[in-house]
């Protein structure tokens, strides 16, 4: 089979899932996975035919993404912020939206002195490796709650030579450890379970529900006890950064203020979404 009758053997099979540009993303990502192909050469190269071992691979492919299988998860692999990951169906697949936060640390805080930085909920350790990469100098700590997510994220850090000091800790212990942090980060579960029906197939199949859903009648209850813990043992000027749920983006703001922050800013995503937050300890 030629490239583009593989091409066109997904979009009639995905044709009910999936329209057709997105069909054709996932197509390119697969010719970048084994082929190392950009875009543009997956373009250039349609007429090339696959070999009989790469057919078969294409089609169990093609049976995954029919199953709603993600296709980071089908790769195994994801780049985020300059650092590329493994991930599988025990860390979510890290977005966008979060390489955007990343960003805004990296130009809020300066790289003039090596700080504390703590990365709350870790999962694939998206986070705290993208901020590790871009500044070597903060000793960054990174805890979550699931064994097999850290061990990802450890896995990620080997990969990237990078030093995490990673951690099983529980955020909602009412014993948590103790530092001065500079910095503490969390993109904590925030969707409220009311949601699921709302959810893409894909995520709620596939991706782990414990780390994307909270009780519809206390949505905020992660961020609660990260604030505790952030105003016993964020530094005097320490900065708290959120990711949240955009419906919910307003209440967090309500709920940092009650709980003594200031300089409080909200920020939208590139979807023009209230997205991320930042305060400050006074």
């Amino acid at each position: 089979m030629k490239l583009v009758e593989l091409r066109n053997f997904f979009e009639q099979e995905l044709r009910l899932i999936y329209d057709v540009d997105e069909v054709r993303q996932h197509f390119a990502f697969l010719c970048e996975s084994y082929f190392g192909y950009s875009p543009a050469e997956v373009v250039l190269n349609l007429q090339n035919k696959a070999s009989a071992a790469d057919e078969l691979r294409f089609k169990d492919d093609l049976a995954q993404l029919k199953e709603n299988v993600p296709i980071q998860y089908i790769i195994g692999k994801v780049d985020f912020a300059g650092v590329q990951l493994k991930i599988n169906p025990s860390v979510l697949i890290p977005r966008p939206e979060t390489e955007e936060l990343v960003h805004w640390i990296l130009a809020t805080v300066s790289n003039t002195k090596s700080i504390q930085v703590l990365d709350i909920g870790t999962g694939s350790g998206c986070i705290a490796l993208a901020l590790k990469k871009a500044r070597p100098n903060w000793h960054i700590s990174a805890w979550d709650i699931d064994n097999n997510a850290l061990r990802v994220a450890q896995q990620n850090a080997k990969d990237n030579a990078l030093y995490i000091d990673f951690h099983c800790v529980d955020t909602l212990s009412e014993k948590l450890p103790k530092n001065n942090w500079d910095i503490i980060i969390s993109n904590p579960p925030y969707v409220p379970a009311a949601l699921k029906q709302t959810t893409q197939p894909h995520v709620l199949a596939h991706e782990p529900h414990h780390a994307i859903f909270v009780p519809d009648n206390r949505p905020l209850y992660f961020y609660e006890h990260i604030c505790d813990y952030a105003m016993q043992q964020l530094r005097v000027s320490g900065n708290l950064f959120f990711e949240g749920h955009a419906p919910l983006m307003e209440s967090l703001k309500i709920l940092l203020q009650q709980a003594g922050f200031s300089d409080i800013v909200l920020r939208n995503d590139f979807r023009t979404n209230p997205r991320f937050i930042r305060a400050k300890k006074q």
